[in-house]
């Protein structure tokens, strides 16, 4: 989706009197306040429940303990549990950090529930994440606007992001933000389900966020990533087999569901391509969120910098980084190709022959031997559309690859 919502945020973000002075102590990028002042179960919207019937979205709310600001950048965290478990409360102590180095921040509820996991359950499943984390949004707007902003917010600095099922759900929110975008399972209960925005409540007000950060997350396409997005920051592992790094088929509790999505380092790949702003780190080892208990201090701080970056008004400069510290043998760094989009000729890295080119349906349309260094692949005489990149190892994460004009 192209769009430049971002740019518009960030230049009235820049004209706002206060945001220089916000920063100017360290504010946002260390601990600023012991304390910290916590508002639990506040109801921000309702729809229908994963079993059924109505079901109420609560929330929490993390502010520091005598601070004098009364617009304060917002922080969204969404828990962890594969949309089926969880609860708001498993992020209090990311909350806590958050609020202490200045922010208000917001642990909320999104439906989960048991499903049989396949194509159509699983995307609906990421849907409503994605849909209770926009209708929050709106709420803290809606609360501004109606009720006098009773938690001191700037609603020009809204951050959203998660771990594991959390992120998903951000980064389903901030990039998938247009009807014709919902996934393919989902698109005869496109107008049921309320469109890319959702009914989740508080229509009328806007869900657009000023960045986005994802520990161990995973987009469903990376063409939902448009020139002037959001920028974005994001964790994880290379091997992680729960939420994959890079392109490959998503298992819920190890059961496949035919869907293919994109983790961190392909994400990265796109907004690279189009340069927008974003940062990643990447550890080796073949865990999920390992890294909070190997590097709790390195991989929390490299979001908090690139938060308080953009909540400052200033360009996100962290980069891509590999590093160090793991918490198991690094894996197969799978496979790279550019240029992606690409018109006809694609320049592709890494894989054991044979490299195999399918459609979305999964039928081969391009079979060929890999050669040391790069291996160029013509695909001109192919229609444009998405295809899918493999070797013929099983164990290298697939790429998603487009050919247009």
């Amino acid at each position: 989706m192209v769009h430049h919502r971002y740019w518009s945020l960030l230049i009235g973000l820049l004209e706002l009197p206060g945001v220089a002075q916000d920063c100017a102590t360290g504010r946002y990028r260390s601990e600023q306040f012991a304390e910290v002042t916590v508002t639990t179960g506040v109801a921000f919207g309702s729809n229908i429940a994963v079993a059924g019937g109505a079901q109420t979205l609560y929330m929490d709310v993390y502010e520091p303990t005598g601070d004098l600001l009364d617009e304060r950048p917002v922080a969204i965290v969404a828990f962890g549990g594969s949309f089926v478990a969880g609860s708001r409360t498993d992020v209090a102590d990311a909350c806590r950090m958050f609020a202490k180095m200045g922010y208000v921040a917001v642990a909320p509820d999104y439906r989960i529930g048991f499903f049989l996991p396949n194509t159509y359950s699983t995307s609906l499943a990421v849907m409503r994440g994605a849909h209770d984390m926009k209708a929050c949004v709106r709420f803290l707007r809606r609360s501004v606007a109606e009720n006098g902003n009773p938690y001191g917010i700037d609603v020009d600095r809204i951050m959203i992001g998660g771990f594991s099922a959390g992120a998903i759900s951000a980064l389903h929110a901030g990039f998938l933000d247009q009807d014709s975008e919902l996934p393919a399972a989902l698109a005869s209960q496109a107008v049921a389900l309320g469109g890319a925005e959702g009914l989740s409540g508080n229509a009328g007000y806007s869900s657009d966020v000023l960045g986005i950060f994802s520990f161990s997350g995973a987009l469903g396409d990376t063409l939902w990533v448009g020139s002037g997005d959001l920028p974005l920051c994001s964790v994880h592992e290379t091997g992680d087999a729960v939420v994959p790094c890079y392109t490959q088929e998503v298992s819920v509790f190890g059961i496949p569901t035919g869907l293919i999505a994109s983790g961190s380092h392909d994400i990265h790949e796109r907004l690279d391509h189009l340069g927008i702003d974003n940062c990643l780190l990447i550890y080796p080892g073949n865990g999920h969120l390992g890294y909070l208990d190997s590097d709790p201090e390195g991989a929390l701080g490299f979001v908090h910098d690139f938060c308080a970056d953009l909540v400052c008004g200033e360009g996100a400069d962290c980069g891509n980084v590999q590093a160090s510290i793991g918490n198991g043998p690094s894996v197969h760094q799978g496979l790279s190709a550019s240029p992606n989009p690409t018109r006809g000729i694609l320049n592709v890295m890494g894989g054991i022959s044979p490299l195999i080119v399918q459609d979305p349906s999964g039928r081969e349309v391009l079979r060929t031997n890999s050669v040391p260094g790069s291996t160029v692949l013509d695909l001109s005489h192919l229609s444009d559309g998405t295809y899918l990149l493999r070797s013929i190892d099983p164990a290298v994460p697939v790429v998603r690859i487009v050919k247009m004009d």
